[in-house]
């Protein structure tokens, strides 16, 4: 970037806030306040400096219906010992939770094979003579001709 006074490279040190700041005569504190000034003699600060503990903002109102569901919410918690189930739960004896039980009973076991099944021997062999043969299908095919205008 170029102006008429200096020419600025983003290498140079005066892009550092310190060493613009110390161009201008400035002295730089990096635990300055940033935004709008406070009054300290201001009736809103006086009233927060007595009350040190208290929440400003939005009262609560206990009855409203987010409140309640969160009562609910801290009972269910205590009650399931600080964890809510969330979600579907989960039925044991559906086809895929049965399934899943047994592949993980197998696994543990060490008698769960692992990957695709191999297929038949038969299919194997019948593969590989059709490549021998120099046709890589696995079926071969016959050629069709068709006769037009006979």
């Amino acid at each position: 970037m170029l102006n008429q006074l200096n020419s600025f490279n983003m290498n140079n040190v005066q892009f550092t806030p310190e060493g613009q700041l110390k161009e201008m005569g400035v002295t730089y504190n990096v635990k300055a306040q940033l935004g709008r000034p406070v009054n300290p003699n201001s009736v809103r600060q006086q009233r927060l400096a007595q009350a040190p503990g208290r929440k400003t903002g939005r009262p609560i109102n206990a009855d409203s219906n987010r409140q309640q569901r969160l009562r609910e919410l801290a009972i269910k918690r205590v009650k399931g010992g600080g964890t809510i189930k969330r979600g579907r739960p989960v039925n044991t004896s559906s086809a895929r939770q049965v399934r899943l039980a047994d592949l993980d009973a197998r696994r543990a076991a060490g008698t769960l094979k692992r990957g695709r099944p191999a297929g038949s021997v038969a299919a194997k062999n019948a593969i590989a003579a059709m490549r021998k043969k120099g046709n890589t299908a696995k079926t071969p095919v016959e050629p069709v001709v068709v006769v037009l205008n006979a």
